[in-house]
Formats: structure tokens, C-alpha cells, sequence
């Protein structure tokens, strides 16, 4: 009787590996966020989901512009597309004037100094930024939002920075106002309208100093 007691109290090899294998907890599996574009799902996991994400908070600082610009294209019976290019077509058409004009009219010479300007085919006026604003050391160190709408609407890179700054003076300006209309409220408990403290502040105070 006593070694059936001893038996039944001791738990058996096979039923501590079956145990150990049931709560085992079970590897993850990769999440993938579904996606509808162009009428198709696609599944996209969570690096390429925060990507496109990161890419369409980029477009939203420059949406405004972006439509403004749409509206421009099809005034002309033209897609962004071919605006652009219309648009890069002309400006070139008129710098190779003007600098063919201070070349004496050597149109050859002209053509080779537009080549050299424009020989990265990226957003223009980058050593403007620098000389204006030596902090500014490569196109790396200005705001992402600056490159896309310069490099999106053709503009100087200086003067869309120039842009920048100011709106992130207003900004600051605005939330600065916000603070003290703040603080100008919190002071505002405390006083009457005349400015001076009200009796109840006075006779709390006193309250206060002679305790």
C-alpha cells in the first residue's frame, strides 16, 4: 500500500515533459498592417508601414502647395507633370538668354555654363543657404519639408528655408501668446478688475502670515 502512495505522489518523467511542452509559449509571428491601394490589399509589415507612414506626414506639410500647384496645371489643360516641365522649360529658356546676353551672344558658351548649374538636376540655390546661414554646411542639414517643396515646386532651397523660419517664428509666437493669456488667467483669480488684489486674496494672505 505504501509504495503505491509513493507512486501516485511522485510525478512521472513522461508527464513533466508533456507539461513543460504545454506551456512552452509559442514564437511570435511577424504583424503585417493590410493596405488598399490602387483597388488591391497589400500587406505590409511594420517597417515598410512606418516608412510610408513618415512619407505621408512629409506630403501633408506640403499639400497646401501641392494643390496650388494642381489648380496652376489644369488652368492650362496640363497634369503636375507636364506643368513642371513646362515650367523648367521656360526658366531655362530664359536663364540661357541672360546668360548668353552677358557672353556677348555666344549661345555655345552659354549652353555650357546652364550645363554647369544645373549638373545635379537637384533643388537650386543651396550656396545661397550656406552663405546666408554658415551653420547650414550640406543640403543633410536643412528640414526635409524645405528639400521636398523646393525640389516639388522648382523654388530656390534659400527661399523656401526663409520660408520655413518664419513659420516657425509664428509658431513660436503663438505659443508663447498662449502662455502668458495662461498665466494672465491664473493672476486673474487673484485680482479684481482694477488690478488690485480682491479683499478675499487680502484676508487670505493675512491668513497665511499669521499662522
Amino acid at each position: 500500500m505504501s509504495e503505491k502512495i509513493e507512486n501516485d505522489a511522485i510525478p512521472q518523467a513522461d508527464e513533466k515533459l508533456t507539461d513543460t511542452k504545454d506551456t512552452t509559449p509559442e514564437e511570435k509571428s511577424e504583424v503585417f498592417v493590410p493596405v488598399k491601394f490602387n483597388k488591391q490589399v497589400i500587406k505590409l509589415n511594420l517597417q515598410q508601414a512606418q516608412e510610408l507612414a513618415q512619407k505621408g506626414m512629409k506630403f501633408d506639410a506640403i499639400s497646401a502647395d501641392y494643390q496650388a500647384l494642381k489648380n496652376l496645371a489644369l488652368a492650362e489643360g496640363k497634369n503636375v507633370g507636364e506643368y513642371i516641365a513646362t515650367l523648367e522649360s521656360n526658366n531655362k529658356a530664359q536663364r540661357l538668354k541672360e546668360i548668353a546676353q552677358k557672353c556677348g551672344g555666344d549661345t555655345d558658351f552659354a549652353e555650357h555654363i546652364l550645363k554647369s548649374e544645373t549638373v545635379d538636376n537637384g533643388p537650386r540655390g543651396l550656396d545661397e543657404v550656406i552663405e546666408s546661414f554658415p551653420k547650414i554646411k550640406g543640403i543633410e542639414d536643412l528640414p526635409q519639408s524645405v528639400v521636398d517643396a523646393a525640389a516639388l515646386k522648382g523654388t530656390l532651397l534659400l527661399d523656401e528655408y526663409l520660408r520655413y523660419l518664419h513659420l516657425q517664428d509664428v509658431a513660436a509666437a503663438e505659443s508663447l501668446k498662449k502662455q502668458k493669456e495662461t498665466e494672465h488667467s491664473a493672476t486673474g483669480l487673484f485680482t479684481n478688475k482694477s488690478g488690485a488684489q480682491s479683499p478675499e486674496t487680502v484676508e487670505f494672505l493675512k491668513g497665511l502670515w499669521q499662522r
